[in-house]
């Protein structure tokens, strides 16, 4: 039984064929898996998505914390987490706080009636007070020095005094 030459040949081109198709057909097979795992995975993404951000929310709010803390002193607000964080105040809330300022309400009371932090009433009242003492005392005098009782500390009280007045 003496196999010539070319039914060798075609004995192992065949063999080569049927190991070719079964490598064909294994990189295809996984192909549509990984396709189907990757569309799990994406119906899957928002959801963890969602969780994600919602961790990344609590991590700043704990970072927040120790800063809002140094800002305000502990006694000021009754209800810290009640008064949302805000960029800043706007011109309407401005003018209300001044004129809730006339009308001789406290800082305290100011910025609980308008959801502020007391440290901000108290510096726009602080820096209104000085605006209106510069414009009731007219243009500056450049070549006036100061005298030994002016000091900043006067200017403070006087200030704060005006801010009442106002």
């Amino acid at each position: 039984m003496t196999l010539n030459l070319t039914t060798l040949a075609a004995l192992v081109a065949a063999a080569l064929g049927l190991a070719l198709f079964l490598a064909l057909y294994l990189f295809c097979t996984l192909k549509v898996e990984i396709r189907a795992l990757g569309r799990e995975k994406a119906v899957e993404a928002p959801a963890g998505t969602r969780e994600g951000d919602r961790r990344l929310a609590e991590i700043e709010a704990r970072s927040l914390a120790p800063a809002r803390a140094e800002i305000e002193p502990a006694a000021a607000p009754a209800e810290p987490s009640s008064v949302p964080v805000r960029p800043g105040m706007n011109l309407n809330r401005r003018s209300q706080a001044l004129r809730l300022a006339r009308r001789g309400e406290s800082p305290e009371q100011i910025a609980s009636r308008l959801g502020l932090p007391t440290s901000e009433v108290r510096l726009l009242l602080k820096i209104h007070g000085k605006l209106m003492q510069q414009a009731l005392a007219g243009p500056p005098d450049s070549g006036r020095l100061k005298s030994e009782g002016e000091s900043a500390d006067n200017l403070s009280s006087a200030t704060e005094s005006s801010a009442r007045a106002v």
